[in-house]
């Protein structure tokens, strides 16, 4: 009788230990799949990030292309204005220099060579 009792004993324990091995493997088996399921998370929020980050990159760009194309409209028009302010001053100065600073029988040439000169003299004169 007790031989029948340590030999069931021994059996429920050797189908216990089996069921602990199974559990085991099914413990190993679950935690494989929980880090599997991490890792495909993380590749899914990667390719996400990476989506959202060509995104902004593209919106960067059309940005930056737009404010280009306004830079290249308000520098050629701030040029064509400054041309022509400047234009037109040298005519004004030009006009001025034939009609009031021109000596009788002086070329144009020669009467802004000679205000020159006489305005260098007078900033040595004057110690500028």
């Amino acid at each position: 009788m007790l031989m029948v009792t340590v030999t069931i004993c021994g059996m429920a324990g050797a189908q216990n230990n089996n069921a602990m091995e199974q559990n085991r493997k099914n413990n190993n088996a679950m935690e494989q799949n929980r880090k599997n399921n991490n890792a495909m998370e993380q590749n899914r929020k990667n390719r996400v990030a990476d989506t959202v980050k060509s995104g902004y990159q593209k919106i960067e760009d059309g940005v930056v292309k737009g404010y280009k194309a306004i830079e290249g409209g308000v520098v050629s028009g701030y040029t064509a204005i400054q041309d022509g302010v400047v234009e037109g001053f040298t005519r004004i100065s030009d006009a001025f220099v034939k009609k009031f600073l021109m000596r009788e029988g002086e070329t144009f040439e020669e009467t802004k060579a000679r205000i020159a000169r006489e305005e260098e003299e007078l900033r040595r004169q004057n110690g500028e």
